[in-house]
């Protein structure tokens, strides 16, 4: 295990002026002082959840000319240091320390893909998308075959490469978002895919106004209570549905916050144990990238694997969803489109098409392929376009020369094999 560093100095972290590792004068140290109790009274403040004496210690704090961020950067400092994290990214270099040599090292952790093609051991993973785009039914499957281990993950068949006796068989998904509703929500989408039926085992920590309990959030307390959680050992993955709801239930933006200090936080506390999936919005109309990822850059840089759900929606008014595989170490970018069709989540043949003349054409293939007629009333029948829809978009794609008449119906040409291949989501 890591341990991490001595906290910094409080000239340091507070940028005091200094000379020779001194404070200049008196008063300068009294300050630095003052800026230490009260730092110390934030954290006890935190650990209790005791609001009033939160807000007086930032209020103590700001008149110190310590700003919000800053002072709750030393509070998770501290906090760290306390539970023996290392969320550090400015560790000394020690000395006398050689680098090992290929051959002759001890075999080191390594990165394991726990879940084939989609996830890592022990690893911070991000899954993006817009609003209503599926991430809680993508999510619901992946806890699914995580604890049930049923089956692979979406495109892939193997399931969950842990060995069998492996004690981990608990998935604990962190509903924030939803306020009170959030329980009776991520019920209704284990349903919707069989989840429970299957094996699933999941475990929900949300709003519940019978108990009292809160949505919960980053703060302290509630960090101290999932490391007791995760202490107990059969934890496989945790959840945390939104990033946008755990970080600004306890007060910290989202995009200007110290995202990067919560996140290597966050990932040293449950990435000892197991993996860590963090839902988070996008950029609206910023494509399919790792750039699309909304809020802090944090969140494209921290973790290691980074998947995002695209909605597109089609010539025949019918929304796709496209999975994109964007960050995954050791693996390539690839994607695919799937649906979700009698409790399954299912992998489509993935074309995509904007018109009515790239869906005639993405339509013969298909039945070329499956071995059905090509006739234009065949075609009329399968698109449910009007008829003069589909003869205009014949004569267009045979002026192009992309498909040619046969007896009856038509085939595609080799410029036309090539465009409906452009149209294919599967890479």
């Amino acid at each position: 295990m890591t341990f991490a560093s001595d906290p910094p100095q409080l000239a340091d972290v507070f940028e005091l002026p200094t000379q020779n590792g001194v404070a200049q004068n008196e008063d300068e140290l009294s300050r630095a002082e003052r800026i230490d109790n009260h730092v110390q009274e934030l954290l006890d403040a935190h650990l209790t959840n005791n609001a009033s004496d939160i807000d007086a210690a930032f209020a103590e704090l700001y008149r110190l000319g310590v700003k919000k961020d800053r002072a709750i950067e030393r509070i998770l400092m501290l906090w760290a240091d306390k539970h023996h994290l290392d969320i550090s990214t400015n560790v000394g270099v020690r000395q006398n320390v050689k680098g090992r040599v290929i051959g002759q090292a001890k075999e080191g952790k390594g990165l394991r893909q726990q879940l084939p093609g989609f996830g890592i051991d022990k690893d911070l993973h991000l899954l993006v998308s817009d609003a209503a785009a599926g991430k809680t039914t993508a999510l619901c499957e992946l806890v699914t075959v995580m604890t049930a281990r049923d089956k692979g993950f979406l495109d892939h068949q193997t399931p969950r490469t842990d060995p069998d006796d492996d004690p981990r068989k608990t998935a604990i998904v962190i509903a924030s978002d939803g306020e009170g509703s959030a329980f009776s929500m991520w019920e209704d989408y284990l349903n919707s895919i069989n989840g429970l039926d299957r094996g699933a085992n999941v475990e929900i920590w949300a709003q519940d106004e019978d108990t009292g309990e809160t949505a919960w959030n980053v703060s302290l307390h509630n960090l101290e209570r999932l490391i007791k959680r995760l202490a107990e050992g059969d934890v496989c993955v945790v959840v945390m549905d939104t990033a946008n709801a755990v970080f600004r239930g306890a007060g910290i933006n989202t995009g200007t916050g110290p995202i990067e200090t919560y996140l290597r936080l966050l990932k040293q506390i449950v990435c000892r144990h197991c993996s860590l999936w963090i839902s988070q919005h996008t950029n609206r109309n910023s494509g399919n990238t790792i750039k699309a990822i909304g809020g802090h850059p944090a969140f494209q840089e921290v973790p290691s694997v980074v998947h995002l759900i695209e909605v597109k929606e089609q010539a025949d008014g019918l929304k796709q969803r496209i999975w994109h595989v964007l960050k995954l170490r050791g693996s390539p970018y690839r994607r695919f489109a799937y649906v979700l069709a009698n409790g399954e989540l299912t992998v489509t043949d993935g074309h995509f098409y904007q018109n009515c003349r790239e869906q005639v054409l993405v339509t013969l293939h298909r039945q070329i392929s499956d071995g059905g007629f090509t006739t234009p009333g065949e075609l009329i029948r399968h698109t449910k376009r009007p008829q003069q829809s589909i003869y205009s978009a014949l004569n267009e794609l045979r002026a192009a020369k992309l498909v040619k008449p046969r007896g009856r119906g038509y085939r595609l040409t080799a410029a036309g094999q090539q465009l409906v291949d452009s149209l294919r989501i599967a890479s």
